[in-house]
């Protein structure tokens, strides 16, 4: 039994060194080389932490500007600042010097007055009765001539175009209460005028003639009015319609 397991145990070992001798022959024909190097294992990346978004701020607003704007090769203007109001003016600076009232037969010599005069026969009262809040007078004389202006300011331009009916209604009336047959009242006829709105009437008395003319400009109301003799009166044009154009002028 001995040897029958000897020989069995030689014949397997050499079967065994065969199958061995077998593989390492087999393989492919390429030249061998060193087995590539296993890449050690990278770390994965750290995620980069979420940075927080700001929300966008509202942009300031452009500020304005006095200069100009360039648009291309063209200037497109530029923002200047507000222009004040202007001033009010004063009554005061619509009175007529001396050398700019009509002349009727000789230079005219002015005077300012503190005192409110009723203007003309047809005015009941004085302005600051319907409404005036301020006023300056100032009147004229010549040979064989009188001349008074008004210039009033009332509360705004409303109330002045009533006091403007006023007079035109004291004026309808005027012959009727003058109780003199002698004496009439014209119709009360447009002037033009660069400012505001004018108009004008005459009334001839028992002894004189006398031009009254009106101008309302804005809150502004101003009458004048040129007195003399039938003799001096002209007769071809009307020295009040002058008057008031060149008092609109001042305005």
């Amino acid at each position: 039994m001995d040897g029958v397991s000897r020989a069995c145990l030689t014949s397997l070992l050499a079967a065994t060194l065969v199958a061995v001798l077998a593989v390492g022959g087999c393989g492919s024909d390429e030249p061998e080389s060193a087995p590539p190097a296993t890449p050690a294992a990278s770390k994965p990346a750290a995620e980069p932490s979420p940075t927080p978004t700001r929300s966008p701020s509202p942009s300031p607003a452009p500020s304005r500007s006095s200069e100009p704007r360039e648009h291309g090769r063209h200037k497109v203007g530029a923002l200047e600042p507000n222009a004040r109001p202007k001033p009010a003016s004063s009554a005061a600076e619509h009175l007529l010097p001396a050398d700019e009232l009509p002349a009727l037969d000789g230079a005219w010599t002015a005077r300012t007055t503190g005192d409110e005069p009723t203007v003309g026969a047809c005015q009941k009262t004085p302005l600051s009765t319907i409404g005036a809040l301020e006023s300056a007078q100032r009147t004229y004389t010549a040979d064989g001539a009188t001349a008074v202006q008004v210039v009033a300011r009332f509360g705004d331009p409303k109330s002045a175009w009533r006091a403007h009916e006023v007079l035109a209604a004291w004026r309808e009336d005027c012959a009727k209460r003058l109780g003199n047959p002698s004496s009439s009242v014209s119709a009360l006829e447009d002037v033009w005028v660069p400012a505001g709105t004018g108009s004008s009437y005459r009334s001839t008395l028992r002894k004189s003639v006398a031009g009254l003319g009106i101008l309302r400009s804005g809150e502004y109301l101003t009458l004048v009015e040129i007195t003399a003799t039938p003799s001096s009166y002209p007769a071809g044009w009307e020295p009040a319609r002058v008057a008031v154009r060149r008092v609109a002028r001042t305005f």
